[in-house]
């Protein structure tokens, strides 16, 4: 895949461009949500810590309120008349508006007077406030509902003392909680200026006071739904930190409510917010920083391939005009102008192409003429003997008297010196000349039964073992007669290489487009210094041999368009590899 030269660099430079940009808005997306989450922290805690201050104020003002009814002049004195308590407390509900109605009740907690008149004579003293009361505290109860009023109310007492100090009843206002949510939606208006708050009180039984319920209170414990229970609702309303609610859909402030009297259970301001709204600018941010990072990114993209392109193009230029020059054709370098120092390797490539011609030629030059010597000397070694032996009979007959006895003797063993130079040179015509090849289709199996079915009884001594292991039919495209003439000079080869006795494999192995018949044998073998030299025309370690057998054999596997390989462990054997094509795609 990064093999190519111009992948690299379009994936190193796409790399190299877009690590930064990458970087840098991971580093401005994390800054900015840093960013909202402390406003939002700060806008959410600054509204539930003004909601709790105003609370606060409002709840001290009503127990002010129920300190001063519960020091009225009337209200303390045994003596006065029912009739005028009730109209010195509806003097005082009127007067400061935020009440439903007020209580007074005895010591064994009897209604005796009820603003609305609607609990008259009824007994409270089992209810929490009236207990508080008794002992002499200012209390403030949790919301709850009664026949007297239509809506919840949350109940304030006071105990009630004479003149002289002693106790003598308790003194109950119910006060409205419409005051209190108008005075905390004000205050919740300042932070939804930003986005959108849900606020309301809870206690720590979870029991909610909010707006949203018809009823102004929710009866069933909230602590659930907002994933708390009353450990972590304590402990989220001591840290600044925001609530992120169980779902994650929402982000809380939570601050307590401190109040002047005592009260039935602690209660606590939330102000929540969506965490979709308050993120959304980071959203969009996003959306934004996607949209321009894809076009830089197309963009750089489109760059990089525009210049890997114009970098490129030379280097493929000068690598087909490489590979068009081993092939045998000219070196040309391209005209396309390209940067200066691929115009300089242009120079350079064509200089050393032409050093390489130069050498080329003189090396084919020199080869040539190495090869001629050592063909003229082998020429003249294999004719001389001939020649010698023909010119001594010769001078024999000149100087004898013509016996004709003596003249055919004499005779006989000329022509066979004369037949001796006429193999040798058929021999070299072999090595030289090309044969007008008879292409047909082989079965390879078969065609070697048919050699071994005569050679084996031509060899000479019966100590060669030959093992024909090729049982599968495979075809060849060959010429029978050249193929036939490397085989049968193998197996001399190996014949002659074997001592005492061995033996001779033939194996076979396929392929697509060739098939590969090795002749093995467990003679002798070829040192190492013998062997590179093996296919060297005159080349032999034979005493009677020309060195041209394997030189023709290579040849021959050319001209067949195969291969001639030998192996050789001295002295384990020999292993000859003829590779012959089994396809005709090859012969032309």
């Amino acid at each position: 895949m990064l093999k190519s030269l111009q992948t690299r660099i379009l994936l190193y430079s796409l790399l190299i461009a877009s690590a930064p940009v990458m970087i840098l808005g991971a580093i401005s997306y994390e800054s900015q949500r840093s960013l909202l989450e402390k406003e939002a922290n700060n806008a959410l805690n600054a509204g539930s810590l003004n909601i709790v201050n105003e609370t606060y104020s409002y709840l001290n003002e009503r127990i002010s309120d129920v300190k001063l009814m519960s020091t009225n002049s009337v209200i303390i004195d045994p003596r006065s008349p029912r009739e005028d308590k009730s109209a010195e407390l509806k003097k005082f509900i009127e007067a400061k508006g935020n009440y439903y109605g007020v209580l007074y009740l005895d010591l064994d907690g009897n209604v005796t007077v009820d603003t609305s008149n609607k609990l008259i004579g009824d007994n409270l003293a089992k209810r929490t406030w009236f207990k508080e009361a008794m002992e002499g505290h200012e209390f403030l109860s949790d919301v709850y509902s009664t026949r007297s009023y239509p809506e919840p109310v949350i109940t304030l007492s006071a105990p009630v003392h004479d003149l002289t100090g002693k106790l003598i009843g308790v003194v109950s206002p119910a006060f409205r909680l419409e005051v209190l949510w108008e005075m905390m939606e004000k205050k919740a208006n300042e932070v939804s200026d930003k986005y959108p708050v849900d606020f309301f009180m809870m206690n720590q039984e979870g029991i909610m006071i909010s707006k949203k319920d018809p009823h102004g209170v929710l009866q069933d414990s909230a602590l659930s739904d907002l994933g708390l229970t009353k450990g972590k609702l304590l402990e989220a309303s001591l840290s600044d930190k925001l609530y992120s609610a169980e779902n994650g859909e929402k982000i809380y402030s939570i601050q307590p409510v401190h109040a002047g009297a005592q009260t039935e259970n602690r209660w606590f301001v939330v102000v929540g917010a969506d965490k979709k709204q308050v993120f959304q600018p980071l959203n969009d941010l996003l959306t934004r920083y996607l949209t321009i990072y894809s076009i830089v990114f197309v963009s750089i993209i489109l760059a990089v391939y525009l210049l890997t392109k114009s970098i490129v193009r030379p280097v493929r230029d000068l690598v087909e005009a490489t590979e068009d020059f081993i092939d045998g054709k000219e070196f040309v370098t391209s005209d396309n102008k390209s940067f200066e120092e691929m115009e300089k390797l242009n120079v350079a490539f064509l200089r050393m192409m032409e050093t390489i011609q130069d050498r080329e030629k003189e090396i084919v030059r020199t080869e040539k003429l190495k090869y001629v010597g050592q063909l003229a000397a082998g020429v003249a070694h294999e004719i001389r003997n001939p020649l010698t032996t023909i010119k001594g009979f010769f001078q024999l007959l000149k100087s004898q008297d013509h016996d004709k006895t003596l003249i055919e003797k004499y005779s006989d063993i000329m022509l066979l010196e004369v037949d001796r130079v006429n193999i040798f040179v058929g021999q070299l015509l072999d090595l030289a000349k090309p044969h007008q090849l008879e292409w047909e289709k082989l079965n390879l199996r078969d065609f070697l039964n048919d050699i071994l079915d005569t050679y084996i009884p031509s060899i000479p001594s019966s100590h060669v073992e030959i093992i024909n292991e090729v049982a599968e039919s495979v075809f060849v495209y060959t010429d029978r007669n050249r193929l036939r003439q490397v085989i049968l000079n193998v197996l001399n080869n190996s014949s002659e290489a074997i001592g005492s006795r061995g033996r001779i494999e033939l194996e076979q192995t396929g392929g697509s487009q060739s098939v590969k018949l090795m002749v093995r044998d467990d003679g002798k073998g070829i040192s190492p210094e013998n062997l590179k030299n093996i296919g060297m025309p005159f080349y032999t370690t034979k005493p009677d041999g020309n060195g041209l057998g394997v030189a023709t054999c290579i040849q021959i596997m050319e001209e067949l368009k195969g291969k001639f390989l030998i192996e050789s462990t001295c002295p384990e054997g020999t292993k000859v590899t003829l590779i012959i094509p089994t396809t005709n795609r090859f012969i032309k």
